[in-house]
């Protein structure tokens, strides 16, 4: 158990933007006065930055990657080609905006009194025009952008995978992180703004993508952890929770 940990614990090359994306958002908790809401709403702001890129990933993979010539529908996945492109854009997006208007409606002074909660995007630019929330905004923007050239472009990684494999990747992390962010927001409610809710989402975000970061980077690790999470499973389970381990951790 030590070594699991001393493997995701300890800071190297592949960690190092999570390890940035948690120094920054400490320091404006610590020191630049950051409210909880603004780390709430950061976080919650990333879920769209991660689908706009998650969109490119798609269409570089769709027309550079030799493999998605082969990329046939089958009876488990019926999604594959140029068409799983919109359709994951309608269907992600329209998540997003649902779940933007039950956070407007929580956190309601943050946004303009006489802006309306279904006010998506005039919200959402009113917020990215506060110094704070743009702050955190852009740093996690370059972060995942980073992480993205670094797994997944520099090399080559699009040549060789196909549409179909990646249109699933995000959701176990939005779902993840999505759960985080709200826990948190009524956290948030009930003690009045205290800190201790933009340190809960900080630290369950940091230790969960260090725990991602190393698992896609090292084979021996994953294995580890899959072997774990299929323990006491029934055969056909276990071989579900390895492939959707697998189809996860994909960069």
């Amino acid at each position: 158990m030590k070594n699991l940990l001393s493997k995701v614990l300890v800071p190297n090359l592949n960690n190092l933007f999570i390890w940035l994306n948690a120094g920054v958002m400490l320091y404006g908790v610590f020191y630049l006065g950051w409210k909880s809401e603004v780390v709430i709403i950061a976080y919650f702001l990333e879920t769209i930055i991660i689908g706009f890129i998650h969109v490119c990933k798609m269409l570089l993979v769709y027309f550079f990657s030799s493999r998605q010539q082969f990329d046939l529908p089958t009876s488990k996945n019926t999604l594959t080609g140029f068409v799983a492109i919109p359709f994951f854009i309608f269907h992600y997006f329209f998540f997003i905006f649902v779940q933007s208007i039950f956070i407007f409606t929580i956190l309601k002074n943050m946004i303009p009194a006489e802006n309306s909660t279904f006010n998506v995007f005039g919200n959402y630019a009113y917020l990215l025009s506060q110094h704070n929330i743009l702050i955190a905004f852009l740093t996690l923007a370059f972060s995942n952008v980073a992480l993205t050239f670094k797994n997944f472009i520099f090399p080559g990684t699009y040549k060789t995978t196909t549409v179909s494999e990646l249109f699933f990747q995000p959701y176990l992390r939005i779902f993840i992180q999505q759960f985080v962010t709200i826990l948190a927001m009524f956290f948030s409610a009930l003690t009045s703004g205290s800190i201790a809710a933009a340190l809960m989402i900080i630290i369950f975000r940091f230790i969960t993508d260090l725990f991602i970061v190393t698992a896609s980077n090292d084979v021996s690790f994953k294995q580890q952890l899959i072997s774990r999470l299929k323990k006491g499973q029934k055969p056909e389970d276990a071989t579900q929770t390895e492939e959707s381990v697998n189809s996860f951790l994909q960069k």
